[in-house]
């Protein structure tokens, strides 16, 4: 156990509080109330939760395993064992026992009415208890929780919460130590609090069904009878991945996993369904990989499985890349514990994880430098050229043989290297009306690097990219042929083949669709641009080009990067000063727009770029 968790008291002999024994077993023995749908209610449509990214994690992060623990439940129930004499001295208000009950809980059919539901008192009060007995130990009389479950979409009007089939949106976390609301924390209560947040995630994430979804949760036995989870990746043309190490698992924890098979698999791959907005047979893999991604990305040990009347959960094991299940849980009718008892238990059990691996992920903090994958982008720095010779290029004409260039090959092969992604297989692209190939050789694609993800907009995820010019060997005879050419002044800019030192290292944009709607939408911004560029409008992005995935319905458009959006300069009243020639070759750009006939619509300082000379570019998107 670390400092910082609590010893059981043995100087204490009886309960300070005779009535807590009772209020601590009726919240234990605490059943919760069914879910039922009303008939006028509606199933939500299931759609894949599987996003593009979710399949490019690098290999050492991926599901491998999963396992069913049948007595996991019951181990982790277990953990309150050691907390007998502190149960017994917690102040009863801290049980809020009159505020729990089945009275009230409504009728659910979808997964945020089943997240509104299970945010009621019983959490409220399972929490409480959950932060005295590990957080605030030396606190004892604090009155209030350090953990808060938050759902960022469970406050939407009931007549939306009949649009989710699944969600992800309910997760256990540590409040911030500056809260206002926490100002009588002491120095070693908010220490700790401030060292859990800087190295773990959340506490305990949620995969939540609608009530509808029980057979998927019974699914999920299945996968444990399969060598090798089948992680969903686009695998037409494999490529090595780097290696990243995952961070460390308790060495100690409140519940005894199995021992580790010693056997090992070969990667295995799977092929795509489509993925459109109908049709989708709702898979228990996809959710299960989706629920890992997750938990990668936040970092986090327990997750949970919930249907509204029935429960799975899930440890997971980093090194082992395992998935521990618990059997089916039926949280109405489940005894020795009871759900009041599980849930309570599950969360103390969270906590103690999370204290027990501190001090090793402090250790990996300070004896490494954390892992980036931002490599290309420090390439870019670094071949960076100076601002004077930046600022004479022809940047139409580059672009314009950027976009010649990459139109040559037949495919794009897009790898994505930034934060936790370091895809093992990349993200074919291939021409609109191209028909897809058996095998793409290395002549036949272009290598490009994904380093940042710029954000989301009306159409998908918006993304700055680089070609990978390391792995663009060009042949003997074109080197030759433009060594000779180059050497006579002004015959390489006649040169049919491009040089590839002007934009091998240049940031270019990705715009991802990956719905038919919003395929629709850029297939629509795609014509725009076109048209633009026939009326001759400068001061816009330059068009590079425009390209479909192998599968469904995913469509990518590239754009020229114009820069940074004038957002980024917002001042304390929320203005931005420009200029009066920046204002005048605005209004320059946007009258130009106007005339070809194109209204933008949405013209706001994140829509307008601005380049590393403080030129501005009318925005990037047109209505």
């Amino acid at each position: 156990m670390p400092e910082s968790s609590p010893s059981c008291s043995s100087s204490s002999s009886a309960s300070s509080f005779p009535e807590t024994q009772a209020l601590r077993q009726a919240l234990f023995d605490f059943s919760a109330p069914p879910l039922e749908r009303k008939r006028s209610q509606r199933v939500p449509i299931p759609t894949s939760p599987l996003h593009f990214l979710d399949s490019h994690l690098p290999e050492s992060l991926t599901l491998r395993h999963v396992k069913i623990h049948s007595s996991l439940h019951v181990e982790i129930f277990g953990c309150l064992d050691s907390f007998s004499e502190e149960l017994d001295d917690l102040n009863p208000d801290k049980f809020a026992i009159h505020e729990f009950s089945a009275e009230g809980w409504p009728d659910s059919a979808t997964a945020l009415s089943v997240i509104h539901t299970r945010r009621g008192p019983i959490r409220f009060a399972s929490t409480q208890i959950t932060s005295s007995l590990v957080l605030h130990t030396s606190q004892p009389d604090l009155s209030y929780s350090l953990l808060r479950w938050v759902g960022a979409r469970s406050e939407l009007r009931h007549t939306l919460l009949d649009e989710a089939y699944a969600s992800q949106d309910l997760a256990l976390y540590v409040v911030k130590p500056d809260a206002t609301d926490y100002v009588e924390l002491n120095g070693k209560t908010r220490e700790l609090l401030e060292r859990i947040r800087k190295h773990t995630g959340q506490l305990i994430s949620t995969m939540v069904f609608c009530t509808d979804a029980l057979p998927v949760m019974e699914d999920m036995s299945r996968l444990d009878a399969m060598d090798r989870f089948p992680w969903r990746q686009d695998s037409l043309c494999p490529a090595a991945s780097r290696s990243r190490s995952p961070p460390p698992d308790a060495s100690a924890v409140p519940w005894l996993l199995p021992p580790p098979e010693a056997r090992s698999f070969d990667i295995g791959t799977v092929e795509r369904d489509g993925n459109g907005e109908a049709g989708y047979t709702p898979r228990c893999e996809d959710y299960v990989q989706k629920a890992w991604v997750h938990a990668v990305k936040t970092d986090t040990t327990v997750i949970v499985f919930d249907c509204g009347n029935f429960i799975r959960i899930g440890i997971r094991h980093r090194e082992r890349q395992t998935l521990f299940l618990s059997n089916l849980i039926d949280i109405r009718t489940c005894k020795d514990p009871a759900y009041g008892g599980l849930w309570t238990s599950l969360q103390v059990a969270a906590a103690l994880d999370a204290l027990q691996r501190l001090p090793l992920l402090e250790n990996v903090a300070s004896s490494k430098r954390k892992a980036t994958f931002d490599e290309p982008h420090r390439q870019i720095k670094r071949r960076k050229h100076d601002a004077a010779t930046s600022r004479n290029q022809d940047s139409r004409s580059v672009n314009q043989t950027m976009s010649a260039y990459m139109a040559k090959f037949s495919a794009l092969a897009v790898f994505f290297r930034f934060d936790l992604f370091d895809s093992p297989a990349p993200l074919l692209l291939v021409h609109p009306d191209a028909e897809r190939k058996a095998h793409y050789g290395p002549s036949d694609y272009l290598k490009i690097i994904v380093y940042k993800r710029l954000g989301a907009g009306s159409v998908g995820d918006v993304y700055r990219a680089v070609i990978d010019g390391d792995t663009q060997p060009q042949d003997s005879k074109t080197k030759a042929k433009r060594s000779s050419l180059t050497k006579r002044k002004g015959k390489s800019k006649a040169l049919d083949v491009p040089d590839l030192d002007d934009f091998l290292h240049r940031p270019f944009i990705l715009k991802l669709a990956l719905t038919g709607a919003n395929a629709r939408r850029l297939a629509h911004e795609l014509q725009i641009y076109r048209h633009l560029e026939q009326a001759g409008v400068s001061g816009i992005p330059s068009l590079l080009g425009y390209r479909r995935g192998m599968d469904g319905d995913l469509r990518v458009l590239m754009l020229s990067d114009a820069g940074q959006p004038l957002g980024n300069r917002l001042d304390s009243e929320r203005k931005v000063d420009l200029s009066p020639e920046a204002r005048i070759e605005l209004k320059s750009v946007l009258t130009s727009i106007h005339e070809a006939g194109v209204v933008h619509r949405d013209v706001r300082s994140w829509n307008i770029m601005e380049d590393e000379f403080g030129r501005d570019t009318a925005p990037s998107k047109s209505g």
